[in-house]
């Protein structure tokens, strides 16, 4: 399977996030491959929550892992390392890959400005999966959040 690495300056926020569901979609056969077909959103989380570790970008750097090179080829040399970003795009990823509804994906943006969101996670119809959390539909307290669907 061919990874996708993109390698550049920063490009703005709009880009970024266009990157990000670049790299989900992209991800979602090696999801299948990986963990089946079938797994309800209670079976995504336990799987995330199962084999995701949070290790911050390096400072100055936005990597955006698509799942494979996450779990196969990580910057962190430790398979399922990454960081919010990371997080979202293998969200995203398993509920393509389980064949769930594409129109009910959203991209959840929090901060404390419009301009410089610090955390990002997916909404479901209505849940929020952030693994960064201890349980599902949990988010963080920020002043800043936009609902963004992909």
């Amino acid at each position: 399977m061919d990874v996708l690495k993109y390698i550049i300056p920063y490009p703005g926020l709009p880009k970024v996030l266009d990157l990000l569901v670049h790299q989900a979609l992209a991800s979602a056969p090696y999801c299948r491959s990986r963990w089946g077909i079938g797994n309800s959103l209670a079976d995504i989380w336990q799987i995330g929550k199962q084999n995701l570790i949070y290790r911050m970008d390096a400072s100055e750097i936005e990597q955006l892992q698509s799942v494979p090179t996450l779990f196969n080829d990580n910057i962190h040399g430790i398979p399922g390392a990454g960081d919010c970003d990371c997080f979202t795009i293998f969200t995203i990823a398993m509920l393509k890959a389980n064949n769930f509804d594409y129109s009910k994906i959203s991209i959840y943006l929090q901060g404390n400005n419009a301009r410089t969101p610090s955390h990002v996670l997916t909404d479901y119809n209505g849940t929020k999966i952030d693994f960064t959390e201890n349980v599902i539909n949990s988010i963080r307290d920020y002043k800043y959040f936009d609902i963004i669907k992909i």
